[in-house]
């Protein structure tokens, strides 16, 4: 996964176990239809974290473009659960 903020772009690492069971955690306790600040800061500060801390939410709110916000929070935390998800899938093929 990556992510751009304004010119420069991340690249996160593999996720281990215990980022796969966070992202399943915030999925079942965010209402992602009824943001309110407090839970953008908690997405915004899990996605800084799945990239390792390469960049802090201020560089998030001040790199991301408004429209791009919500599908690239919903995007990082997807692409773990999903890729996760995926892997288990295919194994059991």
């Amino acid at each position: 996964m990556n992510i751009t903020l304004g010119e420069k772009t991340y690249v996160a690492k593999p996720a281990k176990a215990r980022m796969f069971r966070q992202a399943i955690e915030i999925n079942e306790k965010i209402d992602f239809s009824n943001l309110t600040t407090e839970a953008l800061d908690e997405l915004i500060g899990f996605v800084c974290t799945i990239y390792g801390d390469q960049f802090t939410i201020d560089e998030v709110y001040d790199g991301l473009d408004a429209d791009k916000l919500v599908s690239t929070v919903s995007k990082s935390i997807g692409g773990i659960v999903n890729g996760v998800t995926e892997k288990l899938e295919s194994k059991n093929e």
